[in-house]
């Protein structure tokens, strides 16, 4: 499979999968994605100074759905984000923790809690640290890196 995005899609896609991962008992904008994991999509696009279309984004997602399945979508963001540089694969890694964090109206703390995910989202989410690579020191300075 050919690289089918670049690392702001790939931020974006990644997000996306990761809150729609579990199912969620909040306002619901879709299916699986509440008000509040959109608003954070919404607040990341505008912290990184991402434009998007997002017909075009869910455009993209449906084409890779059927070209090559649901996962697809999920593997081609990471390979496009593993071909960045290390701390943006951090902070993107962070951003995804976050995100899974406004599943379940969590907060990050730097006591090293963190509020529950779904193991859903956790396994996507240990997916993204093994494909980057990431150490333990990146993992501990992800959240960081995120502006949001």
């Amino acid at each position: 499979m050919a690289q089918e995005m670049y690392k702001h899609d790939a931020l974006l896609h990644l997000l996306e999968t990761i809150a729609d991962a579990s199912p969620n008992d909040h306002d619901q904008w879709s299916v699986n994605i509440s008000n509040e994991e959109r608003a954070y999509f919404k607040k990341v696009q505008e912290a990184e100074g991402i434009e998007l279309s997002y017909s075009d984004f869910i455009d993209k997602r449906i084409e890779l759905i059927h070209k090559y399945g649901y996962d697809s979508i999920f593997d081609e963001a990471l390979k496009a984000t593993n071909g960045c540089g290390r701390d943006w694969r951090a902070k993107a890694y962070g951003y995804m923790w976050r995100m899974a964090l406004k599943s379940w109206d969590g907060e990050f703390y730097d006591d090293g809690e963190a509020a529950d995910v779904s193991d859903a989202e956790f396994a996507l989410i240990t997916k993204a640290k093994r494909y980057f690579a990431l150490t333990d020191d990146e993992d501990n300075r992800a959240i960081e890196l995120t502006k949001v």
